[in-house]
């Protein structure tokens, strides 16, 4: 990302913020599961931006909020009616991705279409998700972030894959234990011969973790 673009030209990004803010939770609960989640995974990804560009420049995200604070829990979203306690309060970034997008829509795939501005996270994609779409484009990203193997090394050495910190972090949404999260990660490739030797290695099959890299995902000198 070109943070320093964003802040310099910051117009088209307050637009869609704006855009995101004016939704009701009546005409949202009027759309369909796919466009209502789409809406999220999108909300999610440009207020990260927003925090990012405002907050910054940074080296990482996790620099904003200080010693004590979290960056996740800053609460400067701006969609009261949609606060998962009820409290009419400003949203943060963990409302979102653990309030509503992974209680409401209980789809791992969401883990590699948020992206919290960090290089260890799955790519942000160049276009919004869109319901209408959301199914092929979350299993498109899902791929290209599997496969990428500065992220995911599905190679087998010694009984054993190394995979992102996410499917750490996240262990029960892929299923739980390291079987289930190798069946999970096979069922989702595009390759069928790489998806077959994992799940018949999947019974005996360890997933290791990867070392995750909070650098900020911007272009050189561009923070």
């Amino acid at each position: 990302m070109d943070y320093a673009e964003l802040r310099r030209s910051p117009e088209a990004l307050d637009s869609y913020l704006a855009s995101l803010a004016d939704v009701t939770p009546r005409e949202l609960g009027s759309w369909s599961r796919s466009e209502r989640f789409a809406y999220w995974i999108n909300a999610y990804n440009a207020f990260t931006l927003q925090l990012v560009r405002d907050e910054g420049p940074v080296k990482s995200i996790k620099k904003i909020g200080g010693w004590f604070g979290s960056p996740w829990k800053k609460r400067f979203i701006p969609m009261a009616g949609f606060d998962p306690k009820s409290k009419g309060r400003k949203l943060c970034l963990d409302d979102i991705e653990h309030g509503i997008l992974r209680p409401q829509f209980v789809d791992a795939r969401l883990h590699a279409a948020v992206n919290c501005a960090s290089l260890g996270c799955p790519p942000l994609r160049a276009e919004p998700y869109r319901g209408t779409v959301l199914d092929r484009q979350l299993r498109d990203q899902v791929r290209s972030w599997l496969m990428d193997a500065d992220r995911n090394n599905l190679r087998q050495v010694k009984g054993a894959i190394r995979v992102s910190k996410i499917f750490d972090w996240f262990e029960e949404d892929f299923g739980g234990k390291d079987e289930a999260v190798v069946n999970w990660i096979a069922e989702q490739l595009g390759d069928p011969e790489l998806a077959g030797a994992l799940r018949r290695a999947s019974p005996e099959l360890r997933v290791r973790y990867m070392d995750y890299d909070w650098g900020l995902n911007a272009l050189p000198e561009r923070r």
